[in-house]
């Protein structure tokens, strides 16, 4: 009898994981973007922090593994004004601002087992990690005018001598934390901070060394070369360094979901 129990208790909890196996989520993500790169001096720089927004959708394999994918919008920029204690950077004033949007998918793997709506199973911290195609284009503004920087190769990418040029469209790995936690009524609020690990020093405009200020001027007119160098042509004739080309730069998702749960069957008192 005691064994006729039991075997019932476990199919009906195997018979509502199961059913939750079907569980789809939609909803929305409102948070910030941070830039690490160049030109940003601290892993955050509150000045530097920026919104973003985004949808997103997860199915949920089981309640410890679910697969997620997202479309999200965030703005980045970053200034040399933030190396306040280094006068030479300061002077430097170079700038930028991109926005970026993220297609991402990625596993989300569940500490503990989440079901929605379940008053056991209503909480858990996440791991994720997958993988990003992102879209960006760096400009900075000077006297009061906005350039576009892929434009001008400030770097003398594809130019005699110079790097390649870079793609507006990059691959990144989204990594990172997150927690959720049921409100109830198949609502689910979540936290996240997610990093997208780059493949790119590119982000800021801003990688390896001057490129010779007479030839971009000689290209683009006086602009041209102010944008690589507003100082005035003496490092970049010289070919000094502008960026630190052996770290690629990342930016991070930090914010709250608000998700919905669509479940054909619902396994009431788990």
């Amino acid at each position: 009898m005691k064994s006729a129990k039991l075997l019932l208790t476990l199919s009906v909890l195997f018979i509502g994981l199961a059913t939750h196996a079907q569980d789809k989520e939609v909803g929305i993500f409102l948070g910030t973007t941070e830039y690490q790169g160049d030109l940003s001096k601290d892993q955050i720089t509150l000045n530097e922090t920026k919104p973003a927004v985004g949808i997103l959708g997860r199915y949920y394999i089981n309640p410890r593994f679910d697969i997620a994918a997202g479309l999200y919008l965030g703005w980045i920029s970053g200034s040399d004004a933030n190396y306040k204690s280094n006068p030479d950077r300061v002077a430097r004033d170079l700038s930028f601002s991109s926005v970026v949007v993220d297609l991402h998918g990625q596993l989300e793997y569940n500490i503990l087992p989440y079901i929605s709506n379940s008053r056991k199973y209503r909480f858990t911290p996440v791991l994720f990690a997958g993988l990003s195609v992102f879209y960006f284009d760096p400009t900075t503004t000077l006297n009061g005018t906005t350039y576009d920087l892929h434009k001008y190769t400030t770097e003398g990418e594809g130019m005699p001598g110079g790097p390649a040029q870079y793609s507006l469209v990059q691959v990144a790995i989204p990594m990172g934390i997150a927690f959720k936690y049921s409100l109830g009524n198949f609502w689910n609020l979540g936290l996240e901070f997610g990093l997208r690990k780059t493949f790119t020093d590119y982000l800021d405009d801003v990688s390896s060394n001057y490129y010779n200020y007479d030839a971009l001027v000689a290209k683009y007119g006086s602009i041209g070369g102010q944008l690589a160098d507003r100082i005035g042509g003496g490092a970049a004739n010289n070919g000094w360094q502008r960026g630190n080309p052996n770290r690629d730069d990342t930016y991070v998702f930090s914010g709250f979901t608000l998700t919905k749960t669509l479940r054909r069957f619902s396994c009431k008192g788990i």
